[in-house]
C-alpha cells in the first residue's frame, strides 16, 4: 500500500470514529454545554481533515486553505452560538 493511501485510510478511519462517537453521545441521549462543545471540537476536526486530505488542501498555499478553514471556524462557531443562546 502506498503512502498515500495509507494515510487515506487513516484519515478514513478517524472520520468513521469520530463519527461513530458522535452518533452514541446522540443515541445515548448525552447533552450539556460540554458534550457539545465536545462535538463542535469533533466536527472542527473531521472538518479539518476532510480539508486538508480529501480536498487536497494539506499542500496548496495558504491563503486558500485559510479561506476554506474559515468557513468552517464560522460555521462551527455559529452552530455553538445558536446552542448556547437556544439554552438561555
Amino acid at each position: 500500500m502506498e503512502k498515500a493511501d495509507r494515510n487515506a485510510f487513516y484519515v478514513w478511519l478517524a472520520l468513521v470514529l469520530l463519527t461513530l462517537v458522535t452518533y452514541a453521545v446522540g443515541k445515548l441521549g448525552y447533552g450539556g454545554f460540554t458534550v457539545v462543545a465536545m462535538l463542535l471540537v469533533s466536527v472542527s476536526l473531521k472538518g479539518q481533515l476532510l480539508i486538508d486530505f480529501f480536498m487536497g488542501l494539506v499542500k496548496v498555499q495558504s491563503r486558500w486553505k485559510w479561506v476554506v478553514t474559515g468557513w468552517l471556524v464560522s460555521v462551527v462557531l455559529l452552530i455553538g452560538l445558536a446552542y448556547w443562546l437556544g439554552e438561555q
